[in-house]
């Protein structure tokens, strides 16, 4: 009798559809900087910090953008899901 492999559950089977996100960055982002993030939007520097903002549809995506942030030199003071 064959055993029946268990199931593998990826990451985004349980992903709820669009989900927005905030990043607070370190510092004033150059535009070049900002290019590089076409799918999210800034909101007003006013403490010297950026904080950028959009729908992330994927786990995938998200580690994408947080690589994004790495490759840049950029540091992420505070990644947080935002309420729909």
């Amino acid at each position: 009798m064959r055993m029946k492999e268990p199931a593998v559950v990826r990451p985004e089977s349980n992903w709820p559809g669009k989900v927005r996100y905030a990043f607070l960055i370190s510092g004033a982002l150059s535009d070049r900087v900002l290019a590089a993030f076409p799918e999210l939007d800034v909101s007003d520097v006013t403490t010297g910090d950026t904080t950028l903002y959009g729908p992330v549809d994927s786990p995938t995506e998200l580690r994408g953008m947080l690589a994004r942030f790495d490759a840049l030199g950029l540091t992420v003071i505070e990644m947080r899901r935002l309420p729909d």
